[in-house]
């Protein structure tokens, strides 16, 4: 049941396809209070890959916790200097992660709004950073998620400006400082390489899992190649063996009718 009230308005339309959450944002307002449909009219449509995570949110909320769950023990193992927690569970993050963002693509082409592989990078990218920073984590929970986040080494995940309507006094809730105009050449070409390595990374993460993938598939081919020779030797064995009774088959009903033959002669003559 739709309700009025500012926030419950932004959860409904982080729901819908950017390409027609404008739309549904400005009739929304209208069907609201001045007050509350000035506030939805400052709503912004989420990007793309926001957009997935969004979904993935609503649709997918087991798999996502189970997801999030993963970057909470990493915490706790990479505090603990535990390396073969940590190698164990870095594995595990990366084929989770490239799973569950190609499980938002195919939901996304479920809606009627297939996505690039570039957004799908963004999905992997933006819960890798959600699993590297818990106030990430608390930004994607929210299901209003703007645009996709990031992870560089060790810093805070930047929120600024990422969220619709956050919680105040969070990281989200902090406005971008803009850049001067001598510096905004050099921050944007910052930021295009940073965007690049995470896609690179993204991209080589869900690349070892594809070879995990295909080396399953191939054990487990080879196996069923084993089992049908097995079974194809079986077989050419009980072939054998029944052409061989066959044969002996043959042979003794060769005789029996050779004997029978000198039989009915001796009888003629003794007649």
């Amino acid at each position: 049941m739709a309700t009025d009230t500012l926030a419950g308005i932004a959860d409904e339309l982080y729901g819908i396809p950017p390409a027609a959450f404008v739309a549904a944002r400005d009739a929304r307002a209208k069907e609201v209070s001045r007050e509350v449909g000035a506030g939805v009219k400052s709503l912004r449509r989420p990007a793309p890959a926001a957009w997935v995570v969004n979904l993935l949110v609503r649709e997918r909320r087991d798999e996502l916790e189970a997801l999030l769950a993963l970057g909470a023990e990493l915490r706790v193992a990479q505090t603990a200097l535990d390396r073969a927690e940590i190698t164990r569970l870095a594995k595990e993050r990366r084929v989770a992660g490239t799973a569950l963002a190609r499980e938002g693509a195919t939901l996304a082409a479920s809606a009627g709004h297939r996505v690039a592989p570039a957004v799908v990078d963004a999905v992997a990218a933006t819960l890798d950073a959600a699993l590297a920073d818990p106030e990430a984590t608390e930004a994607i929970r929210t299901g209003r998620l703007l645009r996709p986040l990031e992870t560089i080494g060790f810093e805070p995940v930047d929120l600024a400006e990422a969220v619709a309507l956050p919680e105040a006094g969070s990281r989200a809730a902090e406005k971008r400082a803009p850049a001067t105009p001598t510096l905004r050449a050099v921050d944007d070409a910052d930021a295009e390489l940073v965007r690049a390595r995470t896609r690179a990374d993204a991209a080589v993460a869900r690349a070892e899992a594809d070879v995990s993938e295909a080396a399953a598939e191939l054990d487990a081919a080879e196996d069923r190649l084993r089992d049908a020779r097995k079974a194809l030797a079986a077989a050419q064995r009980e072939t054998d063996a029944a052409a061989q009774t066959r044969d002996a088959a043959t042979a003794a009903h060769e005789k029996a009718g050779t004997a029978l033959d000198v039989a009915r002669r001796k009888r003629r003559q003794l007649g």
